[in-house]
């Protein structure tokens, strides 16, 4: 017999997805009983429960799947499956991690007799252990439990193609097959999960910038009418180019939506409509819980700004602050493709074109943790588990930045707690975070032989905004983190030992 759910909810509501989309023609699977964990999740993703229900129907049984009878099931052997699930899916973000993590290193280096060195070996390990071992992503997907890690491996795959150049030196080409590949598994991403356009204003600026790029050789008039008018055809077709291949890519996942539809009631743009409102429900407010973003901040008293902005407007004002958040990332982006990758003059080796692909790769990991992070502070409808979303790109950058990625990694993890509450994850969540510091501090530890892995360190340019950000790094370093910590301590310790007044029943979820 079914039992009510003793979690949180996600596990229900991906098992009950799991339900309808193997009972139910395509036509209802957006409007079954929307008040009971409705399917509000993009097409892809609704693909994807169908068929992993589908397994559990011959693997556990029909009555794990039952359409209606099996609501809040929880038998061991379906929870290890699903489990199960959530691993195997895993191994798209675990194989986009291994490739990303070879090219943000930068290649293997190698001693006088050819063999790879153990500094070469150790930063790739510490990044791949970095992105693997992420607090967050461990207790969101595998206790809370979701299949987040489809998002973000696709977005990172994509990137890893976008930023891979295409032509070989032409700027005829700046738009070819690499472009097209990272274009469609970015597609893919959003189609698995909303949270996917996050990184959306960061991966449009930088294309765009690519069918900007072009070179001076390639300019066959000169800064000419003729010459611009060249220019202008070939940024036409780059941009129709990628035009297509989005358009097709959601086409194609939404096609069985269209062509099952129930056509004596249905038109295509109802279908298109209802699943938009379904996947962007702008009627839940402003924020949900008590995340930890700016509007949520802003909503306590006296401020109570969710009142005294007019509900209708909240989403213009949400999308105007976070784009102008995101601005600067996107603006550097936009700089970034624009160079192409095109060999400067008497570039002509392999190291330069790796270098080249590894600076761009690199641009839009920050650029893509700037704008998902952009969102998460100021944006409409924000889960505390979007806080993934920035920390995907970051942790391929730990040697880069290893104080603040490690530092951001913790406070994030420790934003989930009331979340993570609900789950009933709490020894979890203090176990994971201890062993994840442990790890990290031991990774950049002396060695035995003598010196420690160190970070990556970027050329800066002399000057008063270089002394700048190394005041500012040493105040970050020597004031912030600690001081957040000693905070982030003491709120848990002040949960424990005090007892919140009764007309401040959620005092500990807002100071959160």
């Amino acid at each position: 017999m079914a039992q009510p759910s003793a979690y949180g909810g996600d596990y229900e509501a991906q098992r009950h997805w799991m339900e309808l989309t193997l009972h139910l023609p395509l036509s209802q699977w957006y409007t079954y009983d929307p008040s009971y964990w409705g399917l509000d999740y993009p097409p892809l993703s609704a693909y994807g429960s169908y068929a992993i229900g589908w397994v559990s129907h011959y693997v556990v049984g029909p009555e794990s799947v039952a359409l209606g009878t099996s609501r809040g099931y929880e038998d061991t052997i379906h929870k290890a499956f699903l489990r199960g699930s959530v691993l195997v899916l895993d191994g798209i973000y675990i194989g986009a991690v291994w490739i990303l993590a070879k090219r943000v290193v930068g290649g293997t280096t190698k001693n006088k007799d050819g063999m790879v060195t153990d500094r070469s070996m150790a930063s790739f390990g510490i990044v791949v252990g970095t992105a693997l071992a992420q607090p967050s992503l461990i207790l969101i997907d595998h206790g809370h439990f979701q299949y987040n890690s489809v998002c973000l491996g696709l977005s990172l795959l994509s990137f890893h193609y976008l930023s891979n150049g295409d032509g070989g030196g032409d700027a005829t080409t700046a738009i070819g097959t690499n472009a097209i590949i990272g274009s469609i598994l970015f597609c893919l991403a959003l189609n698995w999960k909303q949270m996917g356009l996050y990184y959306a204003p960061a991966v449009f600026s930088y294309l765009l910038g690519r069918c900007c790029s072009s070179t001076s050789s390639n300019f066959p008039s000169g800064a000419t009418a003729a010459g611009w008018g060249w220019w202008f055809r070939q940024f036409i077709k780059r941009l129709s180019v990628l035009g297509f291949t989005v358009l097709s890519t959601f086409g194609i996942l939404l096609t069985p939506f269209i062509y099952y539809r129930d056509a004596s009631s249905q038109t295509i743009g109802d279908v298109l409509l209802l699943i938009l409102r379904r996947i962007f429900p702008f009627q839940r407010g402003l924020f949900e819980g008590k995340v930890s973003n700016l509007w949520c901040m802003l909503s306590v008293k006296p401020l109570s700004i969710r009142d005294r902005i007019p509900q209708e407007y909240q989403p213009i004002v949400a999308l105007g602050v976070t784009m102008g958040l995101a601005l600067p990332f996107c603006v550097v982006l936009f700089k970034v493709g624009s160079e192409g990758h095109q060999r400067d003059d008497g570039e002509t080796t392999t190291m330069a074109t790796q270098r080249r692909q590894q600076r761009h790769l690199k641009a839009l990991l920050w650029g893509s943790a700037g704008t998902s992070l952009s969102f998460f502070l100021a944006s409409f409808q924000v889960h505390e588990k979007s806080i993934l979303l920035p920390l995907a790109p970051l942790s391929l950058l730990i040697m880069e930045a290893p104080t603040f990625i490690i530092w951001v990694s913790l406070v994030a993890t420790w934003s989930l707690w009331h979340l993570l509450q609900m789950d009933r994850l709490q020894v979890p969540y203090v176990c994971i975070s201890v062993l994840f510091c442990v790890v990290v501090r031991a990774c950049f530890a002396p060695r035995s032989g003598g010196g420690s892995i160190q970070p990556t360190k970027t050329r800066t340019n002399e000057g008063c905004c270089s002394v700048l950000a190394r005041w500012g790094s040493v105040c970050f370093t020597t004031w912030l983190v600690p001081a957040s910590f000693v905070g982030m301590a003491g709120l848990h310790l002040m949960e424990l030992l005090i007892t919140p007044p009764s007309h401040m029943p959620d005092i500990f979820p807002v100071l959160w």
